[in-house]
């Protein structure tokens, strides 16, 4: 005679498993209708918060569950299983986000001149409920890479480069307003997504400019967010490098050379190499 032992469910291996699989939806969707469907970002971001949640507490349970099975003798043990892994997929993402929150300063907003720093004009239209304020907050230091570049090229020729490598870069270009007649001042606005939720930062850079000498200034800050977990700064950096190293005609001027001298003085302003580090002049 063959006996059948069966037994008792366990509920927390169930509540376990649903929730994983809901959060993991949630997650999906959130980033595909952010991504293509024009899904706001305020609301997307809370979404996002849900699912991460509900996938630690659905961890959190299906591990528990797991214990409880192996104890008390109940069925089950694959559900609690099964929700752990999916628990812990959707957590991947953030997990690895955590060494970059850490080392990174708690900012969304970055400037090469943190004094007078580019202001947004048309980017403003494009700030919605629950965005940041466009108003510069300069909080902690920044990178020492992260200041005004300072170049000897004119102005009409420092904005019709910037603008080749915005359009290069793949950044959406919003408005490009060129040198006046006065050749002083020009602006770029621009965004860029990110990766996987294409999520929105702009950027503004300033080109001042009087003869053959320019000072090129960038501002990027998050759209939403409180932190930005450095992309703003490694944006600036990488953009002034690849302005560098990518045109031939520019020549950088050393720190602590006086800008925009008269022509019959412009002997006195010192080239620094594009590859080589600008030293910052030591106090007297």
């Amino acid at each position: 005679m063959n006996y059948r032992q069966s037994f008792r469910k366990s509920r927390l291996a169930e509540w376990g498993f649903k929730l994983a699989v809901i959060s993991a939806h949630i997650v999906v969707f959130t980033v595909l209708l952010h991504r293509y469907a024009s899904q706001s970002t305020a609301v997307s971001l809370n979404l996002l918060q849900i699912g991460f949640v509900g996938a630690l507490v659905a961890f959190v349970v299906s591990i528990v569950a797991a214990f409880q099975i192996w104890n008390k003798l109940l069925s089950g043990f694959a559900k609690s299983i099964f929700g752990a892994v999916i628990a812990l997929l959707v957590l991947v993402w953030p997990i690895m986000m955590l060494p970059v929150y850490f080392a990174t300063p708690k900012i969304y907003d970055v400037s090469t001149d943190i004094k007078t720093p580019p202001e947004f004009d048309e980017l403003k239209k494009f700030r919605a409920f629950g965005s940041n304020p466009t108003d510069f907050r300069y909080r902690v230091p920044f990178d020492p890479d992260v200041r005004p570049l300072r170049i000897l090229v004119p102005g009409q020729d420092a904005f019709d480069f910037v603008r080749q490598l915005v359009i290069k870069r793949k950044w959406e270009l919003v408005e490009a307003k060129p040198p006046g007649e006065d050749g002083n001042v020009s602006y770029i606005e621009a965004v860029d997504r990110s990766l996987i939720l294409a999520m929105a930062d702009d950027i503004v850079i300033r080109i001042r400019s009087k003869g053959a000498q320019s000072v090129l200034d960038i501002r990027s800050a998050a759209r939403y967010g409180s932190y930005d977990l450095g992309r703003n700064q490694d944006r600036i950096i990488e953009f002034l490098d690849d302005f560098i190293s990518q045109s031939e005609k520019v020549s950088r001027i050393a720190e602590g050379e006086p800008l925009f001298l008269d022509p019959r003085n412009r002997k006195r302003i010192r080239r620094v190499p594009n590859k080589q580090p600008i030293e910052e002049p030591a106090e007297q």
